[in-house]
């Protein structure tokens, strides 16, 4: 009944095009990972249309992870674009495995684990991916205490925890992530799938948020607040579409109507969907 969770990639020459990368030239260092991890940011979206608009329960086999974002080229949250993460990268050949994270950012506080991420270790050394969190890209992996990355990211690991901090625009520490630094299995994740998915107040199910790096490396966010259709014909919601470079605004506009939203999908995340 669980055996697809833990499948590797069955054709990663063919993902590996999907993200624009060669398989020819692809071999399992830090410089690849992170090469893997920026155009994963780049031509795969944060996707949670199908929790939005069909209050679908999101299949984390890999044989249907690599359906939906390899061959219909379509996106994810988390608990997919991550588990889908571990696959590829363990079938390229790293050594990796999932950790069950907690979100704390602006919180003071622990809440309850809802989001996967990627512990990658390269040379003997742990390296945090992750591309499945719709807020941040992560665009390079962060060593375990090697201060911050190329962009502004560092895991801080000390006594069986690690925290991942942001730099803010004065410079000081923001805590983002946080976890327990020990493996999660694939079956860990099916529960918290359930309750972002299928729980009527989630944020997953009231708000379509699509997200993607622009060529720049700019972040490109779609959002819709509107509830999900019902009748395409009757159906006017309101989004808007904003581009950022960190924290500046470089454009933002607002957009009406099932038409203009389908347009949207396709020209600026490469999703086909109709309502």
């Amino acid at each position: 009944m669980y055996e697809e969770l833990y499948y590797n990639i069955d054709d990663t020459g063919v993902f590996l095009e999907r993200i624009c990368m060669d398989p020819a030239e692809f071999m399992a260092d830090k410089a690849h990972l992170d090469q893997l991890l920026y155009n994963f940011h780049r031509y795969v979206p944060f996707d949670n249309l199908d929790v939005w608009a069909e209050a679908a329960l999101p299949s984390l086999a890999i044989p249907d992870l690599f359906d939906k974002i390899v061959r219909r080229r379509r996106g994810g949250y988390c608990f997919e674009m991550n588990g889908f993460l571990e696959a590829a990268l363990r079938t390229l050949g790293y050594e990796c495995y999932s950790a069950e994270i907690r979100i704390v950012r602006g919180r003071d506080y622990l809440p309850p684990s809802r989001h996967r991420a990627v512990v990658a270790i390269v040379d003997g050394k742990k390296h945090f991916c992750d591309v499945g969190l719709g807020f941040k890209f992560f665009q390079q992996s962060a060593g375990f205490n090697d201060g911050y990355n190329d962009f502004g990211i560092k895991a801080v690991y000390n006594d069986g925890v690690c925290e991942i901090f942001e730099r803010g625009d004065n410079g000081e520490d923001k805590r983002v992530l946080y976890f327990e630094d020990r493996p999660a299995l694939p079956i860990d994740f099916l529960n918290p799938n359930f309750c972002c998915s299928q729980d009527p107040s989630s944020g997953f199910r009231t708000r379509l948020s699509m997200v993607i790096m622009t060529p720049e490396g700019y972040r490109k966010n779609l959002v819709c607040n509107a509830p999900a259709p019902k009748n395409r014909e009757k159906y006017l919601p309101e989004f808007t579409v904003t581009v950022k470079n960190g924290s500046e605004v470089l454009s933002e506009k607002t957009y009406y109507g099932a038409a203009e939203l389908e347009k949207h999908l396709k020209e600026d995340f490469g999703v086909e969907y109709t309502f």
